[in-house]
């Protein structure tokens, strides 16, 4: 009985994020705006959005963080998760947002154009979903992070990442294939990198998206 008490206090205590300790990224805005919209441009899409930054997702994505807990919240944004576990030095910050785009990106070999869902490359494809047009990253350190499946990682840095419009609907492909901004909306402008620049995408009606959100565990010894 006292066991399960412990449990269920450890888990209420992660779950108001008291075990949670901000690390301010906002240095790498730049870094994950630009990565992530030189990765979009080199998909050959004629209606491929440019990524801005936004605050809005940002605190989110903090607050999401701060609860130390590695699972999804399944509210209507996209969202790609990693952390990086340490039993040396605690990871620095620049070398997991690093390492975490890089291994999201990295699934593109796994995903067929054209199939009905992302499968197993769903990190890639919110990367590179074409209507997507806003992101907001955060990280938190987490001296235990819990995974939602009795699995404990100790000093970890837990970056998160909000997307919006939500990508990986099924159905649907990342984007339509073609001259780079030949297929803009209207209104929309082409920028230097060949993306779509401007309104969002307006009036079809949204499927059913196959995972709000997708994670990513790197658990590495930076002894």
């Amino acid at each position: 009985m006292n066991l399960v008490v412990v449990v269920l206090l450890c888990a209420l205590i992660q779950f108001l994020g008291l075990d949670a300790v901000y690390v301010d990224i906002r240095g790498y805005r730049g870094y994950i705006q630009r990565t992530h919209n030189n990765l979009r441009a080199l998909e050959g899409a004629a209606d491929m959005k440019f990524l801005t930054v936004d605050r809005q997702l940002e605190m989110l994505s903090q607050n999401w963080a701060d609860r130390c807990m590695f699972e999804h919240q399944m509210r209507g944004y996209g969202e790609n998760l990693a952390f990086i576990s340490s039993t040396g030095p605690t990871p620095d910050p620049g070398y997991v947002i690093r390492e975490s785009i890089r291994q999201w990106y990295n699934e593109r070999p796994l995903y067929r154009f054209g199939r009905g869902s992302c499968g197993a490359a769903c990190h890639y494809t919110q990367m590179i979903w074409a209507r997507t047009s806003r992101i907001g990253c955060a990280m938190s350190y987490c001296d235990s992070l819990f995974d939602g499946r009795g699995r404990v990682y100790r000093n970890a840095q837990y970056f998160v990442c909000f997307y919006s419009p939500q990508g990986n609907f099924i159905g649907q492909t990342p984007y339509t294939p073609g001259p780079a901004c030949s297929r803009c909306p209207a209104g929309n402008s082409c920028t230097r990198e060949g993306l779509c620049y401007g309104p969002d995408f307006m009036g079809r009606r949204r499927r059913r998206s196959v995972a709000a959100t997708y994670k990513s565990t790197m658990t590495k010894s930076l002894e």
